[in-house]
């Protein structure tokens, strides 16, 4: 029992240190392009909800590609971030692109806090994107957001290619670069996915712009590089595009290239979830198992590059 509260709070002392580490603010200010970063709301949702038991998503009327955010990056690196802390959010100040803002950059996790995206992207981003006269106050950083959400339909590029939201079809990489590619006009972007309980679904798509707003190629950004194409997709074979956030139930998985894929019953999870209680049996192990999985989905959400 002494071993297992030792073990306990090891973790812990562990887990605390990343969490400082990792809300350590960057004093270099500067940045070389920006990143508009558009999300598939469903994937968002059901990655918010299977990080919490009492995660909630509002509802999806417009499935639609839309802005998770804009965010001025160094090459290479994920900075700069929170360059003025005094210069707080004011949801006053977006009354006018109101109607905008919803179309074009919702937030579906319900948290606690209202506008919370809003809140999170303005402060960690939009305070260091107001070096740029396009961008210089919180109306004109997410005014030029939604702008360049309109100027990037994913949706329709995506669709166009044959590409569309489905509880029963995967997708490569490749499918879904080849029609970004062709959107962008050949500026390289950068694509990423998220497994959520051994399922692999598509997340975002990173298109970058110089500082003049101008699109550029994503290649000097920091994360997965392999071959022509960019992003944590490859690290999969073939992945999900859902068209509800319901699909656990019945979505195909396939992990990797020319895997079978099987289907996801509700017997079959609830029989998994009775197995993986009986095997819990060590209260040391349990503890250990919780702290582990609450340090690495602390990374999620609104904190991804």
């Amino acid at each position: 029992m002494i071993l297992m509260l030792l073990l306990a709070v090891s973790l812990s002392h562990i887990i605390s240190a990343s969490e400082v580490k990792s809300t350590k603010h960057h004093h270099n200010h500067h940045f070389d392009i920006l990143i508009l970063t558009q999300h598939w709301p469903y994937t968002t949702c059901l990655d918010w909800e299977e990080s919490g038991s009492r995660h909630k998503c509002r509802e999806i009327t417009h499935a639609n590609w839309t802005v998770h955010g804009l965010w001025p990056t160094q090459w290479g690196k994920i900075a700069p971030s929170f360059c003025n802390n005094s210069w707080k959010f004011d949801h006053n100040l977006l009354k006018p692109i109101m109607t905008d803002m919803s179309l074009y950059w919702p937030d579906v996790e319900m948290r606690d806090q209202p506008d919370s995206l809003w809140t999170h992207e303005w402060t960690k981003h939009g305070t260091c994107a107001t070096q740029l006269p396009q961008t210089n106050s919180e109306v004109a950083y997410f005014s030029k957001g939604c702008e360049l959400a309109q100027e990037n339909r994913i949706t329709d590029w995506l669709e166009i290619a044959g590409v569309v939201p489905s509880n029963d079809a995967t997708y490569s990489l490749e499918d879904v670069w080849d029609a970004v590619m062709k959107g962008t006009g050949c500026m390289r972007p950068h694509i990423d996915c998220v497994k959520i309980d051994g399922q692999v679904f598509i997340s975002e798509i990173k298109i970058c712009y110089s500082k003049n707003f101008s699109r550029v190629n994503c290649d000097g950004i920091k994360s997965g590089v392999g071959g022509h194409m960019m992003g944590k997709c490859l690290r999969y074979g073939r992945f999900s595009y859902p068209s509800s956030a319901d699909s656990f139930s019945y979505l195909y998985s396939a992990d990797h290239e020319g895997s079978e894929p099987h289907l996801l019953t509700n017997s079959g999870m609830i029989g998994g979830i009775v197995c993986t209680v009986l095997a819990l049996s060590a209260v040391g192990l349990a503890v250990g198992y919780m702290l582990y999985r609450r340090s690495r989905r602390r990374g999620r959400g609104y904190e991804s590059l």
